[in-house]
């Protein structure tokens, strides 16, 4: 091998080479100096030392700019079977280079992770604390994103995405983020089945509608302020905070349009078979408390699953499968109250639109709205909770049992016995207990799971001890918020809450639970809190004016 070892007396200068004439074709071709024989480039007829060619040429190597790369002479090894050599090679030289595309940075990304801050705003992210703040998930701000969905690391951004909830409920409403319902199949299934519910809704009763104008008024106006109050005691019926409005809406919606428009054909060819089968009287009697049932329930308890599959998250145990099937059974109850309002007024001869109008009310409303669709629904909604919660064969004979409990009590209150409105009250009391006793072992299995996890993450050192008392009382955090200073202390407040109750609610299961979730909430907690913390600090920036007192400051007892 050329350059290696030593050569012996005899071999002390380069081989002769032979005569043309005991030379080969083959050395007589590469001979004269041309050819592609790579090994002889270093000698005559090969290319000249410092040539450059090929990818160099186009670097600039051959300007006067000397590559590192041409500079490097490789060690040889020794291979397998080769004799030691007299006198190994010396170990050539690191090589220097000449000359360089850009200067050197160095560690200047360390350097000014280190440096101190000075007047830096203490409420704003140090430059350390940016890239961590990129890699979490659903920062882009509070307004829908759209586009093409983009890659960043580990995860997919969708191109839609919720809004995050702000405003005076702002720490009590869950994070929804990464949601890109429109790209949900299931949003538009209950799209399309809320626009058929509606139309079929409408054909049935525009007639009567144009004919009593007035009463169709009336009945929408003193319907209207009962629908928004049940909703918002439902909403408030969940034991730490209030249900998201968007969710809540997607359940009376369902109720309301798709459920209570597709029940009107499929109650009256059930009615229609039970008549052809069991006789006209029969069907009169007893057609009502044996097709409402099947049909109404199951098209009730369907919104429960269409939410479920449009937001995985949103039903995660039996607590929330009661509040969201509370709220499509009481949709339900509204649109049949209106529905109810229009028969009086034919039945009355349509003489008195708002005398029949106001009648409904009362006795629909006043006196039938404490044990009504709302109760059935919330009861069947528990059980299905709880299967979509962890599917498991306990969970589907509870969820079986629950809907065939909710038909039951739905039939006990169409059926004919105990007729009357004096006796309203003692046929209805049975369901309302019973919707009653499902929300409480429903409340008791949540706040249960909610403490157990709480306990799990002050030990694990993401909560500090006494949080979990602060974070299951609305009241508590209310308080709370009250003793931070306003603007930038207070929001980050309601922001660690908020993501300090998403984790306690990860690990109560769902449809499509997220393995990253959990650790993704602790390091956003560990952050925020960080951010909190330098925030009470300094909560004024300077030169920015301090925020006027409270009222109780005012007052001589308030010390």
């Amino acid at each position: 091998m050329v350059g290696h070892g030593a050569r012996r007396p005899g071999a002390a200068g380069p081989r002769p080479r032979a005569s043309p004439g005991r030379q080969g074709a083959r050395q007589r071709r590469y001979g004269a100096g041309g050819g592609h024989d790579h090994r002889r480039r270093d000698r005559a007829g090969g290319r000249p030392a410092g040539h450059v060619h090929g990818p160099g040429r186009r670097l600039g190597a051959g300007r006067g700019a000397v590559l590192a790369d041409q500079q490097r002479q490789g060690v040889p090894r020794r291979g397998h079977g080769e004799p030691e050599r007299r006198r190994p090679a010396r170990a050539a030289r690191q090589p220097r280079a000449v000359g360089r595309l850009r200067p050197h940075r160095g560690d200047g990304r360390g350097a000014a992770a280190g440096r101190p801050v000075g007047g830096h705003d203490p409420a704003r992210d140090g430059r350390a604390d940016r890239w961590a703040r990129r890699e979490r998930q659903g920062r882009l701000g509070d307004r829908v994103h759209q586009g093409r969905p983009r890659r960043g690391g580990h995860r997919v951004r969708p191109a839609g995405r919720l809004p995050d909830p702000r405003g005076p409920g702002a720490g009590d409403g869950p994070q929804r983020r990464d949601l890109a319902v429109t790209r949900r199949p299931a949003f538009w299934l209950w799209l399309v089945m809320c626009l058929l519910g509606l139309w079929i809704a409408v054909r049935a009763m525009d007639a009567q509608i144009g004919e009593f104008p007035a009463g169709a008024v009336t009945g929408a106006v003193l319907l209207a302020p009962v629908l928004a109050a049940g909703v918002w005691a439902l909403r408030r019926l969940h034991p730490v905070r209030p249900r998201p409005l968007g969710y809540a809406l997607i359940a009376v919606a369902w109720g309301g349009l798709a459920a209570f428009g597709t029940a009107l054909p499929a109650n009256a060819a059930f009615q229609a078979i039970i008549a052809k089968t069991a006789g006209p009287e029969f069907n009169a009697g007893w057609g009502a408390s044996i097709a409402a049932p099947v049909d109404e329930e199951l098209l009730k308890l369907a919104g429960v699953a269409v939410l479920a599959l449009i937001v995985p998250c949103a039903v995660r145990g039996p607590l929330d499968g009661w509040g969201y099937g509370a709220l499509a059974g009481f949709g339900f109850q509204i649109a049949e109250n209106f529905l109810y309002v229009l028969n009086m007024i034919v039945l009355t001869g349509g003489t008195q639109d708002a005398n029949a109008a106001l009648f409904t009310f009362g006795g629909r409303v006043v006196g039938g709205a404490w044990w009504s669709h709302w109760a059935m629904t919330a009861v069947g909604g528990a059980g299905l909770g709880c299967l979509l919660g962890r599917a498991s064969r306990g969970a589907a004979a509870l969820a079986c049992g629950s809907i065939v409990l909710a038909m039951a009590l739905h039939a006990w209150w169409d059926s004919p016995l105990l007729p009357g409105a004096a006796l309203l009250p003692v046929k209805g009391m049975p369901i309302l207990l019973a919707a009653v006793a499902a929300y409480r072992l429903a409340r008791r299995h949540y706040l249960a799971g909610f403490r157990r996890a709480a306990r799990e993450e002050t030990a694990r050192g993401v909560l500090v001890p006494g949080e979990d008392r602060v974070l299951a009382f609305r009241k508590w955090r209310r308080k709370e918020r009250w003793d931070v200073p306003r603007g930038e202390p207070r929001r980050l407040l309601a922001r660690l809450r908020t993501a300090e109750l998403d984790l306690l609610e990860d690990g109560f299961g769902g449809l499509e639970p997220d393995p990253g979730a959990a650790d993704r909430l602790r390091a956003e907690i560990g952050v925020v809190r960080g951010r909190l913390e330098a925030a009470r600090a300094d909560p004024f920036r300077p030169g920015a004016a301090p925020p006027p007192p409270r009222p109780d400051a005012a007052r001589p007892d308030s010390a």
